[in-house]
């Protein structure tokens, strides 16, 4: 796997508790990234954040629960990784659930 250089930038991942945003949170952190993961769901959140510690002992990392439709919790959950990390250097906006597909 080819390295993207993020050592020591701060990676937001919206969704990031599991499928495709674990998978970037997880790319990040091998890249050399922190990683703020945001998610809805409180208890996938934790135990994902929990495993990417373990793993990636190394590498700073923080998380939130978020709701994204609502302004307040963005901004507290922007609050809590500026405070862990410093900064925000990318925001990775991938959280979202489809509903089902049908013919239009």
């Amino acid at each position: 796997m080819n390295r993207i250089d993020l050592m020591d930038r701060t990676v937001v991942v919206t969704g990031g508790a599991c499928g495709i945003g674990l998978a970037v949170a997880e790319r990040a952190l091998q890249s050399g990234a922190n990683v703020a993961l945001w998610d809805v769901d409180a208890g996938r959140l934790a135990r994902t954040s929990a495993e990417l510690k373990a793993a990636y002992k190394e590498r700073g990392g923080s998380d939130s629960v978020v709701e994204l439709t609502d302004e307040a919790s963005v901004e507290a959950a922007t609050q809590k990784a500026l405070a862990a990390h410093g900064r925000i250097n990318v925001l990775v906006n991938n959280a979202g659930i489809t509903g089902s597909n049908g013919t239009t």
